[in-house]
């Protein structure tokens, strides 16, 4: 194979994208390397300690290790707060060496203190190598990056110990080496990482977010210490829960230890024999975690999620524990320690990481380190005190500890659910606030104008400010507020919307004594200006007062020689007449209005066609029909409208057939709603009539919104199974718009995941297709209806999804994948990941991952087209007529 394809495979194998390699590989040596030492630190600890003190004495250096932790943890968080995370991480390596060399000078000296000082010591070493470590991880990599490649870094911790147990196993028994020599070549490979730490800033271009990062502590002025920090930790419900998660694994996790180690210790009672046991066992374990970390781990993590991962050890060790109870012995305690070493630096180790990534990095700078050393030794510590109380005091034997230790699996497997809540929140919050900025809000919607400030704004030449103002008086203000000479003057105001707007105002708010003033309107030569003075008058007008009945002034309106006050009076008969005022309108009335020429007739008409909408009867159709076929593009909306307030089913093909136009489409649309339920069997055979215009038939979702109902979305959802390309967008659209407007809708979820994943397909085969017939120069026309199909397929596919799950979260994740920008695409991507269910997902994270690494990856879908006669049958079998023709054209041109 060459070695440009070996590149492929490898990258391909352990998931690295293009562009990732060098600096994986060099984060994937450094963590290598410090697990080696670890390895070749912790068998010496181990042996030394349980053969010169015994394990009755390991709760006391639990105890004695959390108060240690407690100064070092402080004297880290100042020290890390003044210096950017790279000089940190190489001046606690060059200390961390000092102090081996040191121990292993001490070591000569036989002294029961040091083996403590030793064991406390290897105790917070470890914490402290690994969480750097992981600090520096979480600072250069994202949350998609982070969920590939966290993975194969705990790999390399992996392969680390077991380099080191094998190492230690090997120096020992062949070479004979001693085992504190051992610290002294521990020291010298931690030495060695110093060197690395540049190169991997020099590889992230000098400018990775950990340094970013050191500088904000900076200048932020913050100790990194003391209450700030108790503050930030206490303020994030997220980083509490991770605390408890820590403190009570490290709890158990030291109690599986202690009886580990006491059973082992019973059974290898020399010095090298319990070193070399302990060497081989770690060395086996790790073997184990490897394979585990190969084979289970990514694809695991893909599958369940960090919430899978947080709990799987917990369980397997609720299993173990409860076999270690039945069965005591060394198998039992090597088969519990060992699922507990194999997970903790593979599966379960990743997964705790990972729960770090939606903390914002500043924050996790200040707390990540500490919460590691301090948490995780405390912990320790109060597992040595419960270990005191449990096994001098109370005397029990390592097998009814498994008792306890079960109780607190459960109390782990618990905080793990809640913590995979909190972790899905953190992104929830932070893409609520990313994507839905409150600052878009028009500054005219916002506070309360001074009398002042309205005053000014009715008096303004700008008609919208005019209009914006009437709008605020009508909904916001008090009427003893309302500046009514300001609002008399607007009723002469030059702009017809400003008069309207004002009449509706004085009608609205109940502002009466003004009929004649409003009264002069009647003639005014806006004919919805007029219609509005009539309908003041006749809300406000007091037959007694007046001594004239009302329904006289109606009749007298009617036949008024004014063809304006005539209109006005139908007008208003059509908008506010009751039944009596209704029986005013007669066919020959209407007939005769028909027929009428002079001035103002199209209003007339328009009028006319309103009133037939409230006052029809099955005598007056030829009037209805004539309307509908009138030459003013007014007369004919009104009457679409009247015909279907009508709900004459004699109409409703009349309508139909305007829906494929421009001019009467969205009344028509209007007018088929308002026959309700009736005609839904009529527009499903329409919607699914392949011989019907297409015009036509992506209007008619639409008419089932107007009528949202679960009816209206039973219809739709049998839809999508019949109808083509363009009319699937608007039945989705409209799905989604019904949503919103009725309670608890049901949707057939086995129907929508197939959806899904028909939308998924096409979105990738559109793309492949795109690429494949390379249109943009020779056919445009073409290449933008492919461009503009592939917009639409992707929002589908969120569209159907927030149908499915959560609406507003998945349309919070759209708007973050849509971004444009690199991070919040991929706390989006992470987010969606954690929300949807592996069957979406599996074909789903391919697609969304592509948009972000701008690498053309489409997962189940990938190279399914790949030469010009595959995109072509592809676009000719997509149930696209405009596509299917225009690529048909491009076909035939290419020949």
């Amino acid at each position: 194979m060459k070695r440009d394809g070996i590149k492929e495979y490898v990258r391909a194998a352990v998931d690295i994208k293009p562009g990732e390699g060098k600096l994986v590989g060099l984060m994937f040596s450094y963590n290598f390397i410090l697990l080696i030492t670890l390895y070749l630190l912790k068998p010496v600890r181990d042996s030394l300690f349980l053969v010169e003190q015994g394990p009755q004495q390991l709760p006391f250096v639990f105890i004695f290790t959390a108060i240690a932790a407690i100064p070092i943890s402080m004297g880290y968080s100042r020290f890390s707060n003044k210096l950017a995370l790279g000089w940190v991480i190489n001046g606690i390596t060059l200390f961390l060496t000092a102090n081996l060399v040191l121990i292993w000078w001490l070591l000569s000296i036989d002294s029961p203190l040091l083996y403590y000082i030793f064991y406390i010591w290897v105790s917070i070493y470890s914490i402290l190598i690994t969480s750097q470590f992981w600090l520096l991880a979480n600072a250069l990599f994202n949350p998609i990056q982070a969920k590939r490649i966290f993975t194969l870094l705990s790999l390399a911790a992996i392969t680390g110990s077991i380099a080191g147990g094998e190492i230690t196993g090997f120096l020992i028994d062949t070479i004979g080496i001693s085992p504190p020599d051992l610290l002294l070549i521990g020291a010298a490979l931690l030495f060695g990482t110093v060197f690395l730490i540049p190169i991997i800033r020099s590889e992230a271009n000098g400018s990775s977010e950990a340094e970013e990062v050191g500088r904000e502590g900076r200048e932020s002025g913050e100790s990194g210490f003391g209450k700030f920090l108790f503050r930030d930790i206490i303020q994030s419900r997220h980083l509490i829960l991770i605390i408890g998660i820590i403190g009570i694994s490290v709890i158990a996790t030291t109690m599986i230890d202690y009886q580990f180690k006491t059973v082992a210790s019973s059974i290898y009672t020399t010095d090298n024999s319990l070193t070399t046991f302990m060497g081989r066992f770690y060395g086996r374990v790790s073997i184990i975690a490897l394979l585990l970390q190969l084979f289970l781990s990514s694809k695991f993590i893909s599958r369940k999620g960090v919430g899978g991962a947080v709990t799987l050890l917990p369980s397997i060790l609720l299993l173990g524990s409860a076999g270690l109870f039945i069965w005591p012995g060394l198998l039992a305690a090597v088969l519990v320690r060992g699922a507990d070493q194999s997970l903790k630096h593979s599966l379960d180790r990743t997964g705790r990481e990972l729960l770090f990534v939606p903390v914002e990095l500043n924050l996790k700078k200040r707390t990540k380190v500490f919460i590691d050393l301090f948490v995780d030794n405390g912990a320790q510590g109060l597992a040595g005190a419960l270990l005191l109380l449990l096994t001098f005091q109370m005397n029990l034997s390592v097998k009814y500890l498994s008792l306890i230790v079960m109780g607190l699996l459960i109390c782990w497997i618990i905080l793990a659910v809640w913590v995979h809540r909190s972790y899905v929140n953190e992104f929830r919050e932070s893409l609520e606030k990313q994507v839905n900025d409150p600052g878009h809000k028009s500054g005219e919607l916002e506070g309360r104008w001074s009398p002042e400030e309205m005053m000014q704004r009715l008096q303004s030449q700008n008609e919208s400010t005019v209009m914006m103002a009437l709008k605020r008086l009508e909904t916001q203000y008090e009427i003893e507020n309302i500046p009514l000479k300001n609002l008399e003057r607007l009723l002469g105001h030059p702009n017809p919307k400003v008069r309207r707007r004002s009449l509706r105002l004085f009608r609205t708010r109940e502002i009466d004594g003004y009929i004649q003033e409003i009264a002069r309107l009647l003639e005014d030569p806006d004919v919805e200006v007029r219609l509005e003075a009539a309908r003041y008058i006749y809300h406000f007008y007091d037959s007694e007062k007046y001594e004239v009945d009302w329904q006289e002034i109606l009749k007298d309106g009617l036949n008024h020689q004014d063809i304006k006050i005539r209109t006005a009076t139908l007008g208003l008969i059509a908008k506010d007449g009751g039944e009596h005022e209704r029986a005013l309108i007669t066919t020959e009335f209407l007939e005769e209005a028909l027929s009428y020429k002079g001035e103002s007739s199209e209003e007339f008409k328009v009028e006319v066609a309103r009133a037939l909408g409230v006052a029809y009867d099955r005598s007056r159709r030829h009037i209805l029909r004539i309307l509908l076929e009138d030459d003013s593009p007014e007369v004919v909306k009104r009457a679409i409208l009247s015909a279907g307030r009508a709900g004459d089913r004699i109409f409703i093909h009349v309508l139909l057939d305007y829906l494929d136009s421009n001019k009467y489409k969205k009344t028509a649309q209007q007018g088929l709603a308002m026959y309700g339920r009736r005609i839904f069997g009529t527009l499903f055979d329409y919607l699914t009539d392949d011989e019907v215009e297409l015009e036509k038939r992506v209007q008619i979702p639409s008419i089932l919104y107007y009528n949202a109902s679960q009816v209206a979305l039973d219809v739709l959802q049998l839809g999508l199974d019949d109808s083509v390309v363009p009319v699937r967008h608007q039945i989705i659209k409209a799905l989604n718009k019904i949503r919103q407007d009725i309670k608890s809708p049901v949707f057939n979820t086995e129907k929508l995941r197939k959806c899904v994943y028909q939308e998924a397909r096409r979105y990738a085969l559109l793309e492949q297709s795109h690429f494949v017939l390379k249109v943009p120069d020779q056919y445009p026309e073409l290449a933008k209806v492919m461009e503009e199909e592939i917009a639409k397929s992707f929002e589908n596919i969120f569209r159907l999804l927030g149908l499915i799950y959560n609406a507003n979260d998945i349309y919070n994740g759209y708007k973050g994948i849509r971004s444009g920008k690199e991070t919040l695409i991929s706390e989006s991507i992470e987010f969606l990941d954690n929300l949807i269910d592996w069957e979406e997902k599996k074909y789903l994270m391919p697609l969304f991952e592509s948009l972000l690494s701008k690498q053309d990856n489409y997962g189940q879908f990938e190279q399914e087209i790949q030469t010009l006669e595959q995109a072509t049958h592809f676009l000719s079998q997509l149930r696209h007529p405009v596509l299917q023709e225009l690529t048909e054209n491009a076909v035939n041109n290419m020949k």
